[in-house]
């Protein structure tokens, strides 16, 4: 049996299935052309949502005759949706295989705002002790009012970490049952009342047509004053231009982004030089446990492939354009 990967770049881990399942036959692909030439008779194609393209889509439905099972190395799969995934095809996502290092991220983002990180390192650099002007700016979690987007596995394990530092925990969701673990869950259509009560937002919701721009003037308006916001899910959530004019007003006392609008995030983008934001380049999913749990998610799947069980994670694509897809489990 064949299975193709074309993976984001030359050195993702995942690109190590081939060598842990040595009982497919492998082809690693890094183009379009490869693509075409690999795929007509792969029964398997690992990729990752952020190489989908146009392209990509035409290639799959012109070529990929055998094809059955398209497995994502991401947990986000719009790119792979809006490009056009050959009907007849299964689809499974990466949901969870990441949770854990983009919740830590997350908290990392978040605990250096809180206690005034970026102000540190910029008086270190300048060999300047302001102990008092810094001690009267820190904040701390216990007791602050955090506000989750999405709960999925990613915001689920923000959650209990948020929970680990005696934060109230609230969420914003497009389901509102069995949340025991949290302080309010509220829906999508009362975001602002949520909004409203949060010292702090970290965002972790799918990204689809849905959550585009869902956080804008108006959201950043009903904050409170001086609230921090987190970013580990994906830029276009955030309406960027939104988001500058709250920092540089003051309404925000700060933002945490590991994914913006436009990436790379061009040389000039303000975000770069503003003293209360920390950018981290789309790293919240990198860390040592991620391929491990790759490995293990994909070798469950194969043998249900291969036994014509359902597979985890599978994807309910939508049957309109635009439309929201689905993984079979709240994300949010």
């Amino acid at each position: 049996m064949k299975a193709v990967i074309y993976p984001f770049g030359p050195k993702e881990p995942i690109i190590q299935l081939a060598r842990d399942f040595p009982e497919l036959e492998w082809a690693v692909v890094a183009s379009i052309d490869d693509l075409a030439r690999e795929i007509p008779n792969a029964a398997i194609l690992v990729t990752s949502n952020r190489v989908c393209t146009p392209a990509y889509g035409q290639v799959l439905r012109r070529c990929a005759r055998s094809l059955r099972w398209l497995s994502f190395s991401s947990s986000g799969i719009e790119r792979g949706v809006a490009m056009g995934i050959p009907k007849g095809i299964v689809v499974t996502n990466s949901t969870g295989v990441k949770a854990t290092m983009v919740a830590e991220h997350a908290m990392t983002l978040l605990l250096a705002l809180f206690r005034q990180l970026p102000e540190i390192v910029a008086r270190q650099r300048e060999h300047r002790y302001l102990r008092e002007d810094i001690n009267a700016r820190l904040r701390t979690l216990e007791g602050a009012t955090v506000c989750v987007f999405g709960r999925g596995a990613i915001g689920r394990e923000v959650v209990r970490k948020l929970k680990a530092f005696d934060a109230q925990v609230i969420a914003v969701s497009r389901t509102t049952s069995d949340a025991e673990e949290l302080d309010g869950v509220f829906t999508r259509e009362a975001i602002r009342e949520a909004l409203a009560l949060a010292d702090a937002v970290v965002i972790c919701t799918s990204g689809d047509q849905t959550s585009y721009r869902l956080i804008g003037t108006a959201e950043f308006a009903a904050m409170k004053p001086k609230a921090f916001i987190v970013n580990v899910a994906r830029g276009n959530i955030i309406d960027q231009a939104a988001l500058l004019g709250a920092l540089r007003s003051g309404r925000l006392a700060g933002a945490g982004l590991d994914v913006a609008e436009v990436e790379p995030i061009p040389a000039d983008d303000p975000l770069w030089d503003m003293p209360n934001v920390i950018v981290s380049p789309h790293i919240a999913g990198g860390g040592s446990t991620g391929y491990p749990m790759h490995r293990k998610l994909f070798a469950e799947n194969f043998q249900r492939f291969r036994h014509g069980k359902p597979l985890l994670n599978e994807c309910r694509l939508p049957t309109n354009p635009g439309s929201q897809w689905e993984t079979g489990r709240d994300e949010g």
